[in-house]
C-alpha cells in the first residue's frame, strides 16, 4: 500500500483556504459530484447522503454573519485500492454565528477525520468524510489539564513527580 501523505497534505491545504474563504464553488471542486452515494459526517449536523445534501450544507453558510478557521495536522493516508485514497488527520474548528443564539461567541474544537478519495480525470476527490470528536470526558480533562498553573508542575517537578 502506497503512502500518499504528501499529497493528500497539499490537497487539505488547498481545501481548507477555500474553505476558510467562504468559496462553496472552490470547496465544490475538491468532492466527486458525480457520486450521489458521497456520505458526510460532521459532527455539528446530522448526516448528510447524497450530493445536493453536502452543496447545501457548503452554500448554507453567509460570509456577513459568520466565519470560522479550519486548520489541519497529523494527516496520514494510503492508497487502499487502486483509484482511492484512505485519510486521517486532526483537525481544530473554530466558528462563529452572529445569528447564533445558543453560541453568541465564537466557539471551538478538535475532531478527528476520516476521509476517502477517489482518483477522478482531475484529480483526487474527497466522497466519504467523517469528524469524530474526541469523548467529552477527555476534552472536559484535557481542559483541566490545561488550565493548570505551570508553577505547580514545577512544584512537583521538586519532589521527582513525573507523568
Amino acid at each position: 500500500m502506497t503512502n500518499m501523505t504528501h499529497a493528500v497534505e497539499q490537497i487539505l491545504t488547498d481545501y481548507v483556504l477555500r474553505w476558510n474563504d467562504f468559496d462553496a464553488d472552490g470547496m465544490i471542486s475538491f468532492w466527486d459530484t458525480d457520486d450521489e452515494g458521497i456520505i458526510y459526517v460532521a459532527e455539528e449536523i446530522e448526516t448528510l447522503h447524497g450530493w445536493n445534501a453536502l452543496e447545501g450544507y457548503f452554500r448554507a453558510s453567509d460570509p456577513e454573519f459568520s466565519d470560522h478557521l479550519i486548520t489541519v495536522r497529523d494527516v496520514k493516508a494510503r492508497i487502499i485500492a487502486p483509484d482511492v485514497i484512505q485519510a486521517f488527520w486532526n483537525m481544530s474548528w473554530n466558528i462563529y454565528f452572529i445569528t447564533e443564539k445558543l453560541y453568541p461567541k465564537p466557539i471551538g474544537g478538535d475532531v478527528r477525520v476520516t476521509a476517502l478519495l477517489r482518483r477522478k480525470e482531475d484529480g483526487w476527490k474527497f466522497f466519504h468524510w467523517i469528524e469524530g470528536p474526541i469523548a467529552a470526558l477527555f476534552q472536559l480533562q484535557r481542559t483541566l489539564e490545561n488550565k493548570v498553573d505551570p508553577r505547580l508542575i514545577e512544584k512537583l517537578k521538586t519532589k521527582g513527580i513525573t507523568f
